[in-house]
């Protein structure tokens, strides 16, 4: 049976890219949706982006900042197979996987060790200079994943 990864931060763009693949995708496909978060083991002090910039000092404070991600990424794996429409007890139900890291080499990660023949992903359709500062997960999974990739195109959302 095919098997495709759906790469999902639970975002609309992702849950357009994850329905539409759907609609392309052959019948009797085996989904895995996928989420990545950041590393659950902060470094001490480390300045953490949207949270304030507060840094992590203590222990307990990691293990709250773990807990929200990991928290977080369940929301968005709940969020993309609501979208999907498969039910708890539907041949249709999504695996999900949450795994921590760099979402581009952790989707290459997984791809490659799990056999998927596709991965699908959203493309925000970020700009050239958002592009290069700050690279693209899409991007980097078109020239390194091992097997095909389906970038779905956001669609305008005015």
């Amino acid at each position: 049976m095919p098997k495709a990864l759906i790469a999902t931060d639970g975002s609309g763009y992702a849950i357009d890219a994850a329905k539409r693949a759907k609609e392309l995708l052959a019948p009797g496909v085996q989904y895995t949706l996928l989420t990545v978060e950041p590393p659950p083991v902060m470094p001490e002090a480390a300045p953490v982006i949207g949270l304030e910039t507060v840094p992590i000092t203590s222990p307990e404070a990691a293990e709250e900042l773990t807990e929200a991600y990991r928290e977080e990424a369940n929301e968005s794996l709940d969020r993309t197979a609501a979208a999907l429409g498969g039910s708890a007890d539907s041949r249709e139900r999504a695996a999900r996987r949450v795994e921590y890291g760099d979402a581009a080499t952790e989707i290459t990660r997984v791809a490659r060790e799990e056999g998927f023949d596709v991965i699908v992903v959203g493309s925000h359709g970020s700009g050239f200079v958002k592009r290069v500062l700050l690279g693209s997960v899409s991007q980097h999974l078109l020239h390194h994943a091992p097997c095909a990739v389906l970038v779905v195109q956001a669609h305008d959302q005015a």
